[in-house]
């Protein structure tokens, strides 16, 4: 069963139209929806505790498992879209999705959570078992403490799509409409961009070196000083960024793009696929994977990428 696209052009409602492209809000009817097999949902979220320890989520509540040779299908025990992943071990990861959703995984099975919200999340990040964060549409904040998830106030209707923090006291929300949001350990406050775009993506190596993503091919860099925009030589669509170093970034977006940053310039890497790219997430240097459209899933070595969608077992 195919879902339904409704757009809205407002940042302020449930996704947003960035650059020619949709994050769309996608409505299923009451009819069993039939999910996708492993190889072929559209991926939107990756973490791993290692290069042996990867887990990825997508439509339809579509969970995967990769350790290294296989790929085993998990049972997330919904059919709601999962949009984001992250985990502090491989016995402590949240996914977060559409209507509220947060998954648990205690390194045995999935349990969702009370998250006492009903707006789409679209971003997680966690620093700690007892200090999670998720990001979604109207500005919706929430933090669990290890005991309950509670909503914290964000300050805006911005739709946010990300969350990324260097420490519990030194956190960053990025969405619409420029948004960029801070936590100094007390309370969210807004940063100014000197630029106006819709950031999807934020990797930091440090406090002093952040990366922001977003649209028409923007990246902005955080020095510790200020906030600087940066050449990224495209301007395609950017989803996610990674990196092992402030020398060693990867930012994955649309038609398969991936661009390197070596500490100096950015540059494309030869992709052997074209579909869009929603997700990147490293073990190191040289093991570097990315996800996205129609079960792709993609591993660079720290020479090449390549394909690891064809030819994977599963079971």
């Amino acid at each position: 069963m195919s879902p339904i696209f409704l757009v809205f052009s407002d940042p302020n409602r449930r996704r947003v139209m960035v650059a020619g492209f949709v994050l769309s809000l996608t409505i299923f009817t009451t009819a069993p929806a039939q999910i996708p097999s492993l190889q072929t949902p559209t991926w939107t979220g990756i973490w791993g505790s290692s290069s042996t320890d990867i887990f990825m989520v997508g439509e339809y509540g579509a969970i995967g498992h990769y350790d290294g040779i296989n790929v085993v299908p998990m049972e997330s025990g919904t059919r709601i879209w999962l949009s984001a992943i992250t985990g502090t071990s491989p016995t402590s990861i949240y996914a977060a999705g559409y209507n509220g959703l947060i998954l648990h995984y205690d390194g045995h099975r999935w349990e969702k959570m009370d998250s006492t919200v009903s707006n789409d999340l679209n971003g997680i990040w966690a620093s700690s078992p007892t200090d999670v964060y998720a990001v979604g549409d109207r500005g919706t904040i929430i933090h669990y403490d290890g005991s309950r998830w509670k909503q914290v106030t964000s300050g805006t209707q911005n739709l946010l799509f990300s969350v990324w923090g260097n420490s519990s006291q030194d956190i960053y929300a990025v969405g619409g409409r420029s948004t960029v949001l801070h936590f100094n350990g007390q309370a969210w406050q807004p940063v100014a961009l000197p630029l106006q775009a819709h950031v999807v993506g934020i990797w930091g190596s440090s406090a002093n070196d952040i990366f922001l993503v977003g649209d028409e091919g923007v990246i902005v860099h955080f020095n510790g000083r200020g906030w600087i925009p940066m050449n990224s030589g495209v301007q395609d669509v950017f989803r996610a960024v990674w990196g092992s170093s402030g020398q060693d970034i990867f930012i994955a977006g649309e038609s398969g793009l991936i661009l390197h940053y070596n500490g100096r310039s950015w540059q494309k890497q030869p992709v052997p696929m074209t579909e869009p790219l929603r997700g990147i997430w490293g073990a190191g240097p040289t093991n570097v994977f990315a996800i996205g459209e129609d079960g792709l899933f993609l591993h660079y070595d720290g020479q090449d990428w390549k394909s690891l969608s064809e030819g994977l077992q599963t079971h």
